[in-house]
């Protein structure tokens, strides 16, 4: 146990130390960038070149030192100082404050979120403290289908669990600020009934003991404003799927413990998995609206990070404690899906630079959200270093004295230029960005138990290096992806922020070429470009190439079940969770396995179906709603003078929200069966 409260001077040390060995490993990089570059006099594009070189070193270099630091951690086997941890008699003694466990959905799939929700509230009674805790699922969803379906569900598992009064559901038929607005939403109506708040995601799943740990930590560390686990990737079967749980599972831990070790109470919040103190939470952390349009104004979309900063700014910590385990959620299924969500993640993060130099911040909470665009802005960077580095090339060929053959031996493989020193930084980069994989694998490799449900030494190391490809080839192609997400965005470009797609479904090559038909093309004029120009940087540039080249290949391969299935019955890409499942697990897929009765057309369903129909009718009475005049009137002229045109979804909604024209349909229903 530690019970020595945090201050700012536990961290000083550490971060002068990640930070600083950061800072020092890329000021050496760049000084050999820069001998490279200026063997004969440095040009304007040069210096550029060096610039973004630097920048971007800086940014591996951070990770790399975050990752050592998380390694150190993990060995060491002691805990972060700063947080008081319960003794043997208090972790056995009762919980004495509530806590609202909530789970923000719209248009997610009823029986998978449900089941999720059904195997949290068992595993929590399975710890005796239930009573501590309530469960409300809080819909935002705009389908009908999924709205009536949600219904159904949530009586069903109340049915199932005996939860009636602790399981609690509420639809808002006004989507305003999505998620964030959601919860903001929950605190206002209900919040002070209530000490700590557990935000889920749609597909989050969590052990009891871990939600249990997480409110007594709460408990016992009043100056905490959040605690947030991160959560491990599970329970999908494609091969991209399957590809990121391994490397969640493998890498994770060290990235986990490193920015825990070196961020202390500084840490950040991610958005689900993690508990917040909710007086604080609704007192401090209310979202502004930013001045000017999307995608830089209005509602912020990335709430976390910012809600984050504004309980670090009201002298509450927030900490990312990876050790309590029992964690979980589900990656995407595919490539595509994968990017589909980083431009989501993306516009968010932007959005934030707004918010950087906002007052009475924290200094960390500055660098979280500088670090936050920084994930995103490194792929364009990148991208301009290697088009700088041609354009150098290019200038030197055109504007220099010297003849072709002069310009030829100054480039990779010339005699003038520094080959072995070019293939030194080359490699440095490379070791900076293996390394922490490397060491996680060490860590399990120590581990024979560990290793065994990994699939056992050799096929761990095979999965690793099978791993290492699949990602070096992927990474061309995600560059490409999160620079034009990143221009769109500064260029104007709205994203829509709808439901993820969770489902393992195979891509058609079609989908795959469009997708990618000018990632292929900017392949063709690199390799192009490259062999006219600089035919020795070939060599350097092929990983970048091929995954361009290949990326539908890729794209279609890696989402395939079938393949995901067939490397599992290999021992290939393992993680613990599937050779021995926590309890939860088996659960939450026993009950999705389950499913529920479909909900083809919602307003059929609640007319025909009379426990439909009464629960529907109960719940709007429950939480009343407004629905839209105009298509209230242009449906009810449809439905009750026996019109043949269909229902917009618009009417079908206004229609569902109104308890007087739903009475009116079902009783004429009857009266004609009768």
């Amino acid at each position: 146990m530690n019970a020595e409260p945090y201050s700012p001077a536990m961290a000083r040390p550490r971060r002068i130390m990640v930070l600083g060995l950061a800072a020092l490993t890329t000021g050496f990089a760049a000084v050999e960038m820069h001998r490279l570059l200026s063997a004969r006099g440095t040009t304007v594009p040069e210096v550029l070149v060096l610039a973004l070189f630097s920048l971007c070193f800086a940014w591996i270099a951070l990770s790399f030192w975050g990752g050592v630091a998380g390694f150190v951690q993990l060995v060491s086997n002691r805990r972060v100082p700063g947080l008081r941890w319960p003794t043997e008699a208090e972790a056995a003694g009762p919980l004495t404050r509530r806590t609202a466990v909530v789970m923000p959905i719209h248009n997610e799939d009823p029986a998978s979120v449900f089941a999720h929700v059904q195997a949290t509230y068992e595993s929590v009674a399975a710890t005796g403290h239930l009573e501590s805790f309530d469960f409300y699922v809080l819909s935002d969803s705009t389908r009908a289908e999924a709205w009536v379906a949600e219904e159904l569900a949530w009586s069903e598992l109340c049915r199932r669990v005996n939860g009636q009064g602790r399981i609690f559901y509420r639809r808002r038929s006004d989507n305003t600020g999505k998620k964030a607005g959601n919860l903001a939403d929950f605190c206002e109506r209900w919040g002070r009934r209530y000490d700590f708040l557990l935000v889920l995601d749609a597909d989050s799943l969590m052990a009891g003991d871990s939600v249990v740990k997480m409110a007594r930590l709460m408990e016992l560390n009043p100056g905490a404003g959040i605690l947030q686990v991160p959560p491990q990737n599970v329970g999908r079967s494609t091969l991209f799927a399957r590809l990121q749980q391994f490397a969640g599972r493998m890498y994770g831990p060290i990235v986990a413990a490193g920015a825990a070790a070196w961020q202390l109470g500084d840490s950040n919040y991610w958005g689900h998995n993690a508990i917040l103190r909710m007086a604080p939470f609704i007192e401090h952390c209310g979202l502004p609206v930013l001045p000017g349009q999307q995608p830089f104004g209005g509602h912020i979309l990335s709430h976390d990070f910012v809600e984050a900063a504004l309980m670090r700014r009201a002298g509450f910590t927030v900490w990312l404690v990876p050790e309590l385990g029992g964690s979980y959620e589900q990656p995407p299924p595919d490539l595509l899906a994968y990017a589909q969500r980083d431009r989501r993640w993306c516009q968010g993060n932007l959005q934030h630079l707004g918010l950087v130099m906002a007052g009475g911040l924290h200094p960390m909470s500055r660098a979280h959200f500088l670090m936050g665009v920084m994930s995103y802005v490194a792929s364009p960077l990148w991208l301009i270093f290697l088009v700088a580095g041609l354009f150098a090339a290019l200038h030197e060929w055109f504007f220099s004295p010297a003849t072709l053959v002069d310009f030829q031996s100054t480039l990779p493989g010339g005699d003038a230029f520094d080959t072995v020193g070019a293939l030194r930084l080359m490699a440095a980069s490379l070791a900076m960005l293996w390394i922490p994989r490397l060491l996680g694998l060490g860590l399990v490799l120590a581990d024979r138990a560990e290793a065994a449900r990994m699939g056992g030494r050799f096929k761990l190391v095979l999965s690793v290096a099978l791993e290492g490809v699949v990602s070096t080839l992927m990474a061309p192609v995600m560059m490409l992806f999160q620079s034009h997400f990143v221009f769109g965005t500064l260029l104007g470009y709205r994203v829509t922020w709808s439901s993820q797609q969770r489902e393992d479904t195979d891509l058609p090559w079609s989908e795959a070429f469009r997708r990618h038909k000018w990632h292929m093309a900017v392949g063709v004029v690199l390799a192009a470009l490259t062999v006219a120009v600089a035919p020795g940087m070939l060599a350097w540039l092929s990983p970048v190439i091929l995954g361009l080249w290949l990326a539908p290949a890729i794209s279609v391969f890696t989402a395939r079940a079938s393949l995901g299935l067939w490397a599992q019955r290999q021992g290939l890409f393992l993680i613990p969770e599937e050779v021995a499942p926590p309890t939860v697990l088996v659960r939450a897929q026993e009950l999705a396995e389950e499913g529920l009765e479909p909900v083809d057309d919602a307003l059929d369903h609640v007319l025909t179906d009379p426990r439909a129909h009464a629960l529907h009718l109960a719940l709007l009475e429950a939480h009343p709603t407004a629905g839209v005049p105009g298509a209230l009137a242009s449906a009810r002229r449809k439905l009750l003078a026996g019109a043949v045109e269909p229902l917009s979804a618009q009417e079908k909604s206004a229609v569902l929200l109104d308890a007087r024209t739903l009475s009116e349909l079902r009783g004429r229903r009857l009266g004609v069966r009768a």
